[in-house]
């Protein structure tokens, strides 16, 4: 019923078919599937979507390679709790009296770089392309790209830096109709950070809430829903929900910075690389939270306004606190001060627009509050300045005539006040001693997590809008510091290695857990299990889960220890030599492939 666009080029993020086809029914402890029958599932789904986009251009496929360091952590937790819960499903089973199948249950852990599991999936596509390549009509005339296992990167983001690389082409079509199949919500952000004007993406219908019917699980990709979703559309959507902006900042509104902030805003709810504030949850409208201060804090960042209040306005105040101001005075202030706001603002005389408004852009107080304030400051009526502050009627021009004989200066913290702050400073050193370990919390232990923090906000933009700029970077800690504390940075020096990716047997031997070793080469398991292994600590059976406010047992923070880099490749050093030749085949890089 719906016309599909033409595209000119298709992308597919295959982990998520991969995993969609290998191990559909996680909570059936009785499910059971063939390898052979995985790879035909594979096949099918990818003939599908080819079908349904048929790209003009290119066909561009990616399988997760080895991830950056950063990713990792998350990677080990996700296969950590993966491998319990499967377990705890088998005993429950066994519990019930319920006889299970012989044949050995997949592990959804195989799917990981350098797997046995990998390498067969590997040579089966490139067989399967180049039998499409040969037989199929539609196959012809499209450049084929298999990026695979073996090829270091993300699949979404080997995806990006290919279109980046297009994109700085000479011959570049900036109409180009890129499409990107993928089950992760990133896609969303980092087809944003293209900037692209036709930019798509391709899902299965995900319903949430109440319990899935398994009977009405779609079984094939012919049965299931597909939506396309525009990013376009969503350009649209993001202008609206800023557009009040545009009115009231005192330089040009421009989307696509706006488009930038709202991606950079998104990493502060957490993502796969860092967690998220402390109470900041997407659940509890912490991004709409986030985008309401956002607006109102914008229109406040505008370097005409501040230079003019610190310097101008403070060179013509200079003095006012013991003035004998006249209502004239005041007038003669406000004229001067207008003139000056239409200049900034680039607004002729003649176009009647007011100066409140003026002022409402360039965030600055009538010079009239500017005079009280000093006035009220100078006397050290503090009580009279707090409320003169909130209750700021803004009359233009003109001075009520001021009075402090009678006034009374309040102090300046009240105990409520102070008490407060107290309560809320013994709450984050709580904080920080139970969630990040610190035995004291001292002002040396905030600087170290600002930088800490603020780097990663350093990588994560260099990660979505340029690629990797770290492979050996990583986030040091479960948890994050409190916004409160991120202060003094401005002056913050971040400095990032390049280093380089990890080879596909030391991520599998940072991510995996000991009870999916057998995926491993024999001589790398002894290392997770054996008491005189020096990195045996780093593969607890037992670990505990802190839900931190989320709601879901998933989405929960596995508490295992960090891998020490060191440690780990100087205990896989000592086994090396003990590898079989097509082990050591199994275990580099190399490119992604063109037909």
């Amino acid at each position: 019923p719906f016309q599909i666009p033409v595209f000119d080029n298709l992308y597919l993020d295959m982990n998520g078919i991969i995993h969609l086809c290998s191990h559909p029914e996680d909570d059936n402890p009785h499910f059971r599937i063939t390898e052979e029958d995985i790879f035909i599932h594979i096949f099918q789904y990818i003939e599908f979507l080819f079908q349904m986009i048929k790209p003009c251009k290119v066909f561009f496929m990616a399988i997760d390679g080895v991830a950056p360091r950063a990713k990792m952590n998350q990677q080990r937790g996700r296969r950590f709790r993966s491998a319990r819960e499967a377990e705890n499903l088998i005993n429950q089973a066994k519990d019930r009296g319920e006889v299970l199948p012989t044949e050995k249950r997949f592990d959804s852990n195989c799917i990981t770089p350098g797997t046995e599991f990998m390498v067969k999936l590997q040579k089966q596509l490139q067989f399967f392309v180049t039998q499409k390549v040969s037989t199929d009509p539609l196959w012809k005339g499209v450049d084929i790209y298999l990026s695979g296992h073996e090829t270091p990167g993300e699949g979404e983001h080997k995806i990006m830096d290919y279109i980046r690389s297009l994109r700085s082409k000479p011959d570049y079509d900036p109409n180009t109709r890129h499409c990107v199949y993928g089950l992760d919500a990133d896609l969303i952000l980092l087809g944003l950070t293209s900037h692209e004007p036709h930019f798509s993406l391709l899902r299965e219908e995900v319903r949430f809430g109440g319990k899935r019917d398994k009977t009405k699980r779609p079984m094939t990709p012919k049965e299931t829903t597909f939506l396309l979703l525009h990013l376009s559309l969503m350009r649209e959507y993001l202008y609206f929900e800023f557009a009040d902006l545009e009115h009231k900042l005192s330089f040009p509104f421009d989307l696509e910075r706006i488009i930038d902030d709202w991606i950079f805003m998104s990493f502060l709810v957490g993502n796969d690389f860092i967690p998220h504030l402390p109470h900041l949850h997407i659940h509890q409208d912490g991004l709409p939270f986030l985008w309401q201060t956002y607006m109102q804090v914008l229109p406040t960042c505008d370097v005409k306004g501040r230079l003019y209040d610190a310097c101008v306005r403070t060179t013509m105040l200079h003095g006012s606190e013991t003035w004998a101001v006249t209502a004239e005075d005041i007038r003669k202030l406000a004229r001067n001060e207008a003139s000056m706001l239409r200049w900034m603002c680039n607004v002729n005389v003649n176009t009647r627009q007011s100066v409140s408004i003026l002022r409402e852009k360039l965030n600055i107080r009538s010079i009239s509050c500017g005079v009280q304030e000093r006035r009220l400051r100078w006397y050290g009526h503090v009580r009279e300045l707090e409320e003169f502050l909130m209750n700021d009627d803004d009359n233009d021009g003109e001075c009520l005539e001021d009075n402090f004989g009678n006034s009374k200066a309040s102090e300046a913290v009240s105990n409520c006040d102070l008490s407060e702050e107290e309560s809320f400073w013994e709450y984050k050193k709580d904080y920080y001693k139970s969630k990040l370990n610190y035995e004291e919390v001292t002002d040396e232990v905030l600087k170290e997590q600002a930088y800490i923090y603020i780097s990663a906000l350093q990588w994560n933009l260099y990660y979505y809008f340029d690629g990797c700029q770290s492979w050996s970077w990583y986030y040091p800690h479960h948890y994050a510091p409190f916004m409160s504390d991120l202060v003094n940075i401005k002056d913050l020096k971040i400095k990032l290695d390049m280093g380089k990716p990890f080879l596909p047997f030391q991520q599998l031997m940072a991510v995996l857990p000991s009870a999916s070793k057998e995926l491993l080469p024999l001589p790398l398991q002894d290392l997770m299990t054996k008491q005189s292994s020096p990195i045996q600590k780093y593969y607890p059976e037992d670990f505990d889960t802190d839900l931190n406010g989320k709601l879901h047992e998933w989405e929960a923070v596995v508490l295992i220890p960090f891998i020490d880099e060191t440690e780990l490749l100087k205990a896989m050093a000592t086994v090396e030599d003990k590898l079989s030749p097509s082990e050591k085949d199994r275990n580099r890089h190399s490119p992604h492939q063109l037909y």
